[in-house]
C-alpha cells in the first residue's frame, strides 16, 4: 500500500518556503499611493471687467477648479456677490484652456447706489482653498459706457464721448470694435486699454484714425506690457478708434476696458 503521509521534515520545509514567498510578494508590492490633493481654484478673468453702481450685473468668472466653489467674495463688504451657476467654459478657436480657463461661474453682482467709485478684489473659495484675487471695477471716475454691437466697421462705429470709459469684449475671431468721437477744440489725449493685465486673453492693438480713415497712429504693446496705449495731440474734429486682437483672436475670454481722457503735457 502506498504511503501518502507527509514526513515532519518535509512539512517544515514547505511551511518555510511558503512564508518566504509571501514575504517576498509583500516586499515587492508597491505601497498604496494617496489620492492627489485637490487643486485650489484659480481665476483667469472676469467679464465684463467692470460693473455699474446702483444695479445688479450678471458677471462671468472664468478659470480653473471652480466646480466646488462654496463662495465668491470680495474685499469690499458693501458689494454683494451671489453665485448663480457653474458650467464648462468653451475654449475659443485655437486658444488653450490652460491660458483662458475651462470652467466658469455666473455671478450676480450688486453694488449699492451711493458706493464710491473704486475696485474690488474678487476671490473664489472651495474646500481646497482660496484663489488669488482678480480686480473688478465698479463705477468709473469717467463717464462709463458698455460696448454695443454691431460696431465692426467705420459706418457702424459706436459714438462715445471724451472723456470716456468703455467696457467691452472682442467677441469672435477677426472681430474689430470701432468707436467714433469728436473734439470741439484741440486736445492732447491718452487712450489706453486694460486687458492682459486683468487676465483677459486679448492682446490688444489700438489704431487711431481720422474720420476719413487715414491712420494717425497705432500701438500693439505699450512700455508697461502687452496692453496698448496711444497719446496724441489732436486738432478739433472727428476721429475713429479701432480695437482688435493682434492675432485676430476673440471670444468670451477677451474682455477689455478702454479709457479715453485728456493727457496733460509733461512739465519741461
Amino acid at each position: 500500500m502506498a504511503d501518502f503521509s507527509v514526513q515532519p521534515q518535509r512539512l517544515r520545509t514547505t511551511v518555510v518556503l511558503a512564508f518566504l514567498l509571501s514575504t517576498a510578494t509583500n516586499l515587492c508590492r508597491a505601497p498604496a499611493e494617496d489620492p492627489p490633493a485637490a487643486k485650489p481654484p484659480r481665476i483667469a478673468m472676469l467679464a465684463p471687467l467692470g460693473v455699474a453702481v446702483g444695479q445688479t450685473t450678471r458677471l462671468t468668472l472664468r478659470g480653473w477648479a471652480l466646480k466646488d466653489a462654496t463662495a465668491v467674495t470680495c474685499d469690499r463688504p458693501e458689494v454683494q456677490i451671489t453665485l448663480v451657476s457653474h458650467a464648462a467654459a468653451p475654449v475659443p478657436g485655437k486658444q488653450k484652456a490652460d491660458q483662458v480657463g475651462y470652467e466658469q461661474l455666473e455671478l450676480d453682482v450688486l453694488v449699492p447706489a451711493g458706493t464710491p467709485v473704486g475696485t474690488a478684489q474678487v476671490t473664489v473659495q472651495t474646500k481646497a482653498g482660496l484663489s488669488s484675487p482678480r480686480r473688478l471695477y465698479f463705477g468709473s471716475e469717467l463717464p462709463g459706457v458698455l460696448e454695443t454691437e454691431p460696431n465692426d466697421g467705420f459706418r457702424q462705429a459706436q459714438q462715445v464721448t471724451v472723456p470716456q470709459t468703455i467696457f467691452g469684449s472682442i467677441h469672435a475671431d477677426a472681430n474689430v470694435d470701432v468707436f467714433a468721437f469728436e473734439l470741439t477744440q484741440p486736445a492732447r489725449l491718452r487712450i489706453s486699454v486694460e486687458a492682459a493685465v486683468l487676465g483677459s486673453g486679448l492682446d490688444p492693438m489700438l489704431t487711431l484714425l481720422t474720420q476719413d480713415g487715414a491712420i494717425l497712429m497705432s500701438n500693439d504693446d505699450s512700455d508697461e506690457g502687452r496692453d496698448a496705449q496711444v497719446t496724441a495731440e489732436l486738432p478739433a474734429g472727428k476721429f475713429l478708434l479701432v480695437l482688435q486682437d493682434a492675432h485676430d483672436r476673440g471670444g468670451p475670454a477677451h474682455p477689455y476696458k478702454i479709457t479715453i481722457q485728456p493727457d496733460l503735457k509733461p512739465s519741461s
